[in-house]
Order: C-alpha cells, then structure tokens, then sequence
C-alpha cells in the first residue's frame, strides 16, 4: 500500500491540510511549498486515487443503527442534499445480522477511501480518536453527527442545543409545580445526553432543588428499557411527579409504565420527551418534547463533509441547531400546587 497523506505532509515538513491542497491542484499555496510536497510525494510512492478523492461525488453515512425515527429523520435529510448537490449517497450500519456493533478498523477506512468515498457522516456512531485519525490518514472528510464517546479538537461535529433544550424541558416541569422530576438518561458515551443531563441539572439548581441521583436512571435511548427504569422510578418511596426523558422512544417507555400502574397522564404524572420524532405525535396521548431539527441535521452534515473533502481547512469547529419545546398533552399542573 503507498504512503498515507500523514506520511507526505511530514516529510515535506508542511501540514496535512497544506499537503492535500497542493496533491488537488490548489493554487493558494506557494511554488516552492508545492515543490517539496510534489517530490515527497512521488518519493514515498503516494497513491494517486488519494489525489483525487475531493473529485470522487460520493459520500457515506454510517449509522450504529437504521430502526430509529431518529435515524430515518436524520437520513431524511442528508438524502436530500446529496440529491441537491449532485452527491451520491452511500448508507451503511455499524450493526451486524447478530445485533453486535462492528468495529472500525484500519483497513476498513482504507476499503472505504478505496471505493472512491472521499466523506464519511457517521450518525450516533462510537468512534474513538485512534479511528478519527486512521480515517484522516485514509484521507477521508469526517463530520460526526451526536458523537458518542471524545471527538478530536479538528473533527467536526453537527447536534442540536442539547444543555438549552433540557434546561427548556425541565424548566416548564418547574413552572407547572413539579419538585420531584426524573430524568431518564442516554447512552453514558453519548455526548448530547451528557449536556441534556446538563441543562436539567442547572435547572434544577436555579430552582433552589438538590439534585436527587435517586432521579436519574437509564443508559440507552429505547422504549423497552425505559419502560423498567421509569416502572423503578415510580416504585420509588418518594415518587417523581414528572420525568424528563431523553428521548422521544424513553418518553414512551415512561408513558407505558404510567399507564401500567394504572396512573393518568398528565394528572398523575407529567412527562417530557426530546426529539419531537413521528413517535413522540403519534403516542397514545401527544407527547410534550423538546423539537431538535434532525433533518435539517442530516442535510448540514453531508453539506459540510463535502466542503471539507474539498477544503480540510474550511472549518473545525462544531455546528449545533436551535432546539425549541413543544407543548402538547403529556404535562400539566401538578394537582393541589400552585404554578406561579
């Protein structure tokens, strides 16, 4: 296999991105710069299909899973600019037949750059630093969706307001009298379920209410296993009167769970989701959450991974999308308090 990017960037002695615009005939860069990095490269046998990966006009998105409404909102709109713009658009997921995630591998990362992919999305997919720098060397544009686990200081990240938006759900718990609210949690890796966790955190404290650690239970966005977490948090001695879940698919495990113990929402207990998917209008009783633009989500990413796979140096800071709550049947006042 040739030399990697990486290898020609350092023995010329210039940047990887200085590197890359010279091997794609850029002309911001000067005559003697080009030289060097123009004989490193033929010197340590660079492969030229490299060369040419900000021309190739697909892109893939990797998501750990495709069953979400989540995921097909996100996908919605990554489809549609690709069309716009003219891309091809590859899909794949991390999953396997067996229900296990799939590692990264180096030699994964170069099949990829091998097929003429030159930008890869990656949705809600755990990703650690070593596999951002093997897909950097593979000289492949990165831009990371909801990272789960650290990104790099130049990788790229598209989420929404998470920290605002959990603050905006818990604060209208507040204002409807609720003290005792739970919190049903993402994925501990998940980056927007930390800051979520955040924003109701410091809602509650600017509130004058100690954070309960007995509130906060769950690990992953699924109806399934928020249902036990929510059936735990009601069971407790001291129940919540409310819970905030972190996701539109927990919301709906919480709602199951109240209406299993035989308990009316929102009269006996009010609940919050996050995502304002198909799933949270279509719940048995319309779900109050929080919107966050997850189309639009799908559509700035694949945008900004193809100026990236055109320019490394466009930008490496993170993008996030205005979050905004939307009122609907699941919360209301809580009984005998007043709610000024």
């Amino acid at each position: 296999m040739g030399a990697t990017l990486r290898a020609v960037a350092e023995d010329a002695g210039v940047s990887q991105s200085t590197a890359s615009k010279v091997l794609n005939g850029r002309a911001d860069v000067s005559s003697k710069t080009k030289e060097r990095v123009l004989r490193s490269a033929a010197d340590l046998g660079y492969n030229a299909r490299r060369r040419a990966r900000h021309r190739a006009n697909s892109v893939l998105i990797l998501f750990d899973d495709l069953i979400s409404p989540y995921s097909l909102s996100v996908l919605s709109g990554a489809t549609e600019a690709a069309m716009r713009l003219g891309q091809s658009l590859v899909v794949e997921r991390m999953l396997t037949e067996d229900g296990e995630l799939q590692g990264l591998t180096k030699p994964w990362f170069d099949t990829v750059s091998a097929r003429g992919i030159g930008a890869l999305v990656t949705v809600t997919t755990p990703m650690t630093e070593r596999e951002q720098q093997w897909c950097a060397e593979a000289g492949i544009a990165l831009v990371v969706v909801d990272p789960i686990g650290e990104t790099t200081s130049s990788t790229v990240s598209i989420s929404a307001t998470n920290w605002a938006g959990g603050r905006e759900a818990t604060q209208h718990l507040l204002d409807l009298g609720h003290r005792r609210i739970g919190f049903l949690n993402g994925p501990p890796a998940s980056q927007p379920a930390r800051e979520r966790l955040h924003g109701y955190t410091s809602a509650l404290t600017d509130a004058g209410i100690a954070f309960d650690p007995d509130l906060v239970l769950g690990d992953v966005y699924a109806v399934e296993p928020s249902l036990a977490a929510a059936h735990e948090l009601l069971a407790l001695p001291d129940p919540p009167t409310a819970v905030f879940a972190s996701s539109d698919a927990s919301a709906l495990g919480a709602l199951r769970a109240a209406m299993e113990r035989g308990m009316s929402v929102p009269r006996d207990l009010s609940v919050v989701g996050f995502d304002d998917t198909l799933m949270a209008r279509w719940a048995p009783i319309p779900l109050t959450t929080v919107y966050q633009p997850l189309v639009e989500m799908g559509k700035v990413a694949v945008e900004r991974v193809l100026t990236l796979a055109d320019d490394p140096d466009a930008f490496s800071h993170p993008f996030q999308l205005e979050t905004h709550l939307i009122v609907r049947k699941t919360t209301g006042p809580l009984i005998g308090q007043a709610t000024g």
